[in-house]
């Protein structure tokens, strides 16, 4: 395996292992982000912030733990970078996920004092 398809192949995993779980989580977080936001606004920031963190935080771990050096990409198989690139990637979304839910499960919706009146 040559260093570009090594490269592509850790990037393609973790592309696809980061839609599914955005895929899978996209609704559920949608809905609880705005029923704990105060404006519809925040909410759909919030969802995208956690999308793009879905997909930069495991794209780093895979390029920083899961690419083979590249000294010896010759002598390692195509299998061995894809298990590599796997288990960084699915340590990346399961810390990801934990780190959200225990954040998420800690947030209270807004009451109507919480926030002052509309001034007219």
């Amino acid at each position: 395996m040559n260093e570009n398809s090594a490269l592509i192949t850790v990037v393609a995993i973790s592309v696809v292992l980061s839609t599914a779980t955005v895929f899978t989580i996209h609704t559920p977080l949608r809905r609880l982000l705005e029923a704990v936001c105060p404006l519809g606004f925040t909410a759909v920031f919030w969802t995208r912030a956690a999308i793009t963190v879905f997909y930069l935080l495991p794209l780093w771990v895979v390029l920083v733990f899961g690419v083979p050096d590249f000294s010896r990409v010759d002598l390692i198989s195509g299998g061995d970078v894809a298990r590599r690139a796997l288990a960084a990637a699915s340590f990346a979304l399961v810390g990801i996920v934990i780190a959200t839910g225990l954040r998420l499960a800690n947030l209270r919706a807004p009451s109507a004092r919480d926030y002052p009146p509309p001034v007219r």
